[in-house]
């Protein structure tokens, strides 16, 4: 018998085709809710918060009372957050940039209690060859992508020329537009997870 887990979460932008004021308040609710489903079901595992930190921040702006509550579910790996600040467009910014953005990512989630260990970036239009060096150098032995790809298969070895690799799972639909989509970004999320042993 195989056993699939499914990890459930949300993609999220700041702002994009509303305001950030009118997004923060659709994240305030998500969140909301969130916390009173793990507050009434200790059966729900997990909730995996979109790869980065920016959103506490914006959350916890509106709802500073919850900062403890949001650390316990952290510490005890019901909220999975980072590695990143926020989810970076690897195709638009430098290097340097995404280095910083991790290491930013990787302060806040420690006041948090604990980072994702997957360089969870799927949202970006292109890529660069370099991530798989990043990625290592902060610890992390899996990515999990979906657009900037050409057609690869549902897991491969993304490599750079230095003989950095990370486990890569492409999401060949994505989670916003097909229900299939949904299962598989979780599944694959999931399988890399496994794959590395750290989640």
């Amino acid at each position: 018998m195989k056993t699939i887990h499914v990890i459930s979460h949300t993609h999220w932008d700041r702002e994009w085709y509303r305001t950030f004021q009118q997004f923060r308040l659709q994240l305030v609710h998500l969140v909301d809710g969130l916390l009173d489903m793990l507050a009434k079901d200790p059966n729900y595992k997990y909730f995996m918060l979109d790869g980065q930190t920016i959103v506490l921040d914006d959350y916890l702006l509106m709802r500073s009372e919850a900062e403890d509550t949001l650390k316990e579910h952290v510490r005890n790996r019901r909220i999975l957050i980072g590695p990143c600040h926020i989810l970076p467009d690897m195709f638009l910014a430098s290097p340097e940039a995404h280095i910083h953005n991790l290491l930013v990512g990787e302060r806040e989630a420690r006041k948090f209690g604990q980072k994702m260990m997957i360089g969870y970036m799927p949202d970006s239009f292109g890529h660069i060859g370099q991530m798989p060096q990043i990625l290592r150098g902060f610890g992390m032995e899996n990515a999990c992508l979906w657009r900037g790809l050409d057609d690869q298969p549902a897991g491969f070895w993304w490599q750079f020329p230095d003989g950095s690799r990370v486990l890569t799972m492409y999401l060949h639909d994505h989670p916003l537009w097909t229900a299939p989509g949904i299962y598989r970004s979780c599944v694959m999320c999931v399988l890399c997870a496994v794959l590395s042993g750290k989640q």
